[in-house]
C-alpha cells in the first residue's frame, strides 16, 4: 500500500496507507491515518511537523494493535494529488509511528526505578527558607 496525503473537507492533510482494493467508487480507504499538525515558533518562525494519528494505538484493543485500523473517507469530501511525492523524512516520522516493531520485552528483568529527565540547560537555583 502505497503512503497517500489526502486533505479532508475542513482543510486537515492527513497521511496514510492507501488501501486501493479496500476503495470503492465513492470511499477512499486508508490504513493507519495521521493529522499533519504544523506548527511555527513565533520568534523564530521556525516550522515544526508533527503527525498525530487519527487514533491513538492505546485506544485499540491490544490484539488488534499490530494490524493497524482502516477509515473510509467519502470521496466527495476529500481532495488528492495525483502526482505528490512526500520527502523521505515525513514518510520516516509515519514508518516510526505506525510500522516499527514493537521492543521485545525482557523477561525475568526487574523494573527500573525511572529518573527524571532534565528538561532545561542549566539548573534552577535553589534557595532554602531561613
Amino acid at each position: 500500500m502505497k503512503l497517500t496525503a489526502i486533505v479532508d473537507s475542513v482543510g486537515r492533510v492527513i497521511l496514510g496507507r492507501h488501501d486501493v482494493q479496500a476503495s470503492t467508487k465513492t470511499l477512499f480507504n486508508l490504513r493507519n491515518p495521521a493529522v499533519v499538525n504544523i506548527q511555527v515558533d513565533q520568534q523564530s518562525g521556525q516550522i515544526s511537523v508533527q503527525l498525530i494519528p487519527y487514533i491513538f494505538r492505546e485506544f485499540i484493543k491490544a490484539d488488534k494493535r499490530n494490524e493497524g485500523v482502516s477509515w473510509n473517507f467519502q470521496k466527495q469530501n476529500i481532495t488528492v494529488s495525483d502526482d505528490l511525492e512526500l520527502e523521505e523524512n515525513i514518510v520516516s516520522q509515519y514508518v516510526k509511528i505506525f510500522e516499527t516493531v514493537a521492543e521485545a520485552v525482557v523477561e525475568d528483568s526487574e523494573p527500573v526505578e525511572a529518573k527524571p529527565v532534565e528538561l532545561f540547560d542549566e539548573p534552577e537555583n535553589e534557595t532554602t527558607p531561613a
